[in-house]
């Protein structure tokens, strides 16, 4: 056999063994997820898990690197997402600082400081509307409410009307009880979102 078709064969089976290991994978966050819908009362379809916690929207979803931020990573990540019911300051993001690089944080005009260090060094705090989104940050109780989204196995982010959590590991969604703690913990970080966006809109 000519060295040609024996670098053929290994990288063929080197690629088999990818592929085999991919379903593999798949089939059990698709056990796992189904398993989960009915006792977080959500529905598993076409991949992700969605339905509402407290009248609040929820998604489990899965999603690549890149389009969650991080340029440089190409595998998926495992967001954990909630719909926050009030319209935020046009533009406000809170973006994960570890996936937003250096030059996009000084490229970028209408980036702010929360003045908390945890926050700061969690988040890059961005708004189409600085003053109005540096006001929303200034609440003490959205401030702890970020706060308490930080933690070493995540990534968490506000974006466009959704705050969420985002890992770069599938197998937390094997654990219902993390999985809902993580639901409750975005919903009350959503609505004090919202409830903060409400009382500095009714004092303007």
């Amino acid at each position: 056999m000519s060295l040609e078709w024996i670098v053929f064969a290994v990288f063929l089976m080197i690629a088999c063994t990818q592929v085999i290991r991919w379903v593999g994978l798949e089939q059990k966050r698709t056990a796992s997820w189904t398993a989960m819908a009915g006792p977080l009362g959500l529905t598993y379809e076409k991949g992700d898990l969605a339905g509402e916690l407290d009248g609040l929207p929820v998604r489990i979803f899965r999603e690549s690197g890149e389009r969650m931020g991080d340029k440089r990573m190409n595998e998926s990540v495992y967001v954990v997402q909630v719909e926050v019911p009030a319209k935020l300051p046009r533009g406000f993001v809170a973006a994960p600082r570890r996936w937003t690089s250096l030059s996009e944080r000084l490229l970028s005009p209408n980036v702010f400081k929360a003045a908390e260090p945890v926050l700061d060094e969690a988040y890059i705090f961005q708004s189409d509307d600085v003053e109005p989104g540096q006001k929303l940050l200034q609440e003490p109780d959205v401030q702890q409410a970020l706060c308490d989204l930080v933690n070493p196995d995540s990534v968490s982010f506000v974006r466009g009307r959704h705050v969420g959590l985002a890992y770069r590991n599938h197998t937390f969604v094997e654990d219902a009880d993390k999985v809902r703690r993580n639901l409750m913990l975005l919903a009350r970080t959503a609505r004090a979102l919202a409830q903060a966006q409400e009382r500095l809109r009714s004092a303007a």
